[in-house]
């Protein structure tokens, strides 16, 4: 890890997720031979009676008809879980980080949806994973056997072994860090919304962003913006100073990454993500993703919400129906204008007023939206008569 000489955590304490377990796992070994167990269970009952596989990690939906992704998906879960212990403990080691006011408990246990198998490029090595902890102390075993190499002028360096890789460095260590431009590799992530970072000064910066303005002390000349440090400052600056122009349109990014997203998906006809099923291809592997599931012959997934029969072949439409009909600005639609009890869905708020209340009425009650957002009860459609049993 970039910083293990100033930050070594002591015995991990490693939850498992998978539905209502209660096991914590002491290492990654354990946590990780745990859930090959959980693994190994539910495809001995699943294989018997259906091809789909669903995640039963707390908070997740991902869904694949394919039992080397699920298996490759839930255990990004446990090394998901080991970067928020290592992101804990660093939090709780500096009492002047704020906490991270993006906590959702749905979605600190989000991770990324690819599911490909983890494949190490380094020359003359074919080794494939479908555990990342494995897989990242893999490449560190060909940093830690990497020899230094004598150039021309006398120097010694550590040379980079990667697929059309010609990188060269001063230090072992060096080598490593450059090694995860690679992999992709992250070293620890926020346990309040899960994000994952790739340094811990981009987790610091992450968590400082979270301050009330009228403590971030460092203010652009340019705009007024507040920043609570020097360094999130600087980085802010690049967008008043540093400008990449594309060569295809008048557009200009604020850095070179940008910049080729933009020309991938506004200039470039390249499609690299090919669907296996038919013969669309897409740009990123997100699109494919949703193009896939709506092959699915049979409606996957089902709303949550009580009373609610909404069901759909992808899990993007599943989403907007949720985002459509069941919240508002991200909050419930519906109050109760007696208690102030809020509802997710109007036949959940005219149960409530039925048993709770006790509305006696055999026509649909109506809702109207208040000032607040709000909708509530607003009689009964048809005329209908409401009367309260006392």
């Amino acid at each position: 890890m970039a910083f293990r000489k100033k930050f070594k955590p002591p015995e991990m304490a490693l939850p498992c997720e998978w539905e209502e377990c209660l096991f914590v796992g002491k290492c990654m070994e354990e946590l990780c031979n745990h859930i090959a167990e959980h693994l190994q269970e539910y495809m001995c009952c699943l294989l018997k009676e259906t091809a789909q596989f669903q995640c039963h990690w707390r908070g997740c939906e991902f869904l694949t008809t394919n039992a080397k992704e699920i298996a490759s998906h839930v255990n990004f879960h446990s090394y998901h879980t080991k970067l928020k212990f290592i992101g804990a403990q660093l939090r709780a080691s500096d009492q002047d980080l704020p906490e991270c006011s993006q906590k959702n408990t749905r979605d600190q246990n989000k991770i990324p949806e690819s599911t490909e198998i983890l494949a190490c490029f380094w020359e003359q090595c074919d080794a494939t994973f479908d555990n990342p902890e494995w897989f990242y102390r893999h490449i560190a075993i060909h940093a830690h056997c990497t020899e230094k190499e004598s150039l021309r002028n006398s120097k010694k360096t550590f040379s980079c072994y990667w697929k059309d890789c010609t990188g060269t460095f001063q230090g072992r260590y060096k080598l490593w860090n450059h090694l995860r431009t690679h992999t992709g590799e992250k070293v620890l992530a926020c346990p309040s919304c899960g994000q994952m970072f790739s340094s811990k000064s981009s987790f610091l910066d992450h968590s400082r962003r979270q301050l009330p303005e009228h403590q971030q002390l460092f203010v652009c000349q340019n705009c007024s913006k507040h920043f609570a440090s020097k360094r999130l400052l600087q980085s802010h600056m690049r967008i008043h100073v540093f400008r990449v122009a594309c060569s295809y349109c008048d557009l200009s990014c604020t850095s070179i990454s940008s910049l080729k997203v933009h020309i991938r998906f506004r200039h470039s006809d390249e499609r690299p993500f090919c669907c296996k099923t038919c013969s669309k291809s897409f740009k990123s592997t997100c699109d494919l993703h949703k193009h896939v599931e709506t092959h699915n012959s049979l409606a996957l997934y089902c709303c949550e919400v009580e009373g609610c029969l909404f069901t759909s072949r992808t899990l993007h439409n599943l989403r907007q129906h949720n985002k459509r009909i069941h919240k508002k600005n991200g909050i419930l639609k519906y109050r109760c204008h007696i208690c102030q009890k809020c509802f997710s869905w109007c036949y959940t708020l005219t149960l409530h007023l039925r048993k709770v209340h006790k509305f006696i009425c055999n026509s649909r009650f109506r809702y109207k939206e208040d000032d607040d957002g709000y909708l509530r009860f607003n009689g009964a459609m048809h005329d209908g008569v409401v009367m309260l049993q006392h």
